[in-house]
């Protein structure tokens, strides 16, 4: 598929998720721009392909698909473990660079203009600006690729936190029961690493090893 068809196929999905999705976001709370830090989400991919929601979902799930970890999104966050959330009207997405690039990494339209609306509203009103970070985070923090993407064996959480270049303070990790489903990084507003607060590490629930699958 050359790359005027996969815009315009990326397109399409957009539309129909966002028609679908339009009004949905809410209820709203906070400031534009007043926030204390960011949590980079990423979700790991087995985990949640093991759910029927994942199950249902062929675009990261599908047999062709092998992810491991993901972005789930970038969500601004206040100190006390509270967080703004669909902070202003923003414009449905639209196709550009920032997008084109973010879609390899955040995977499904749906989730990009839910990411959007809910937690992009609260930093800035332009889409690139906000995918454009997502991207730059990525970029300098990786997403873990030495971690089996196909879900199988045990590891342990000490462990798991060295794959990212960042202090373990500024990692916490959720599970379900034994198994892995996210894992959270601390940054500031520049996108540095910085330990996690109280809140947010008093989330990590995990046992001191875990399963990938």
């Amino acid at each position: 598929m050359n790359k005027a068809l996969a815009c315009a196929a990326f397109l399409g999905i957009l539309i129909t998720a966002t028609t679908a999705g339009a009004g949905q976001c809410g209820p709203a709370r906070g400031t534009v721009g007043d926030y204390d830090y960011y949590l980079l989400s990423l979700s790991w991919a087995p985990g949640f392909c093991a759910t029927p929601a994942g199950r249902a979902n062929t675009r990261q799930c599908g047999p062709q698909a092998s992810y491991g970890f993901v972005v789930h999104g970038l969500w601004p966050q206040y100190a006390d473990g509270q967080w703004p959330q669909c902070c202003q009207p923003v414009p449905r997405l639209k196709p550009s660079p920032a997008i084109d690039q973010v879609s390899r990494v955040m995977i499904g339209a749906k989730l990009l203009q839910h990411e959007w609306d809910k937690h992009g509203a609260c930093v800035t009103s332009r889409q690139d600006e906000y995918f454009d970070r997502i991207n730059r985070a990525v970029s300098a923090l990786g997403l873990a690729p030495d971690v089996p993407g196909g879900g199988g064996g045990r590891i342990r959480i000490t462990d798991l936190k060295r794959h990212w270049p960042v202090p373990p303070q500024s990692i916490s990790v959720q599970c379900k029961g034994r198994k892995l489903t996210e894992v959270h990084i601390c940054l500031d507003k520049a996108l540095s690493p910085l330990p996690c607060p109280m809140a947010e590490v008093k989330s990590d629930n995990c046992p001191g090893t875990v399963d990938l699958r």
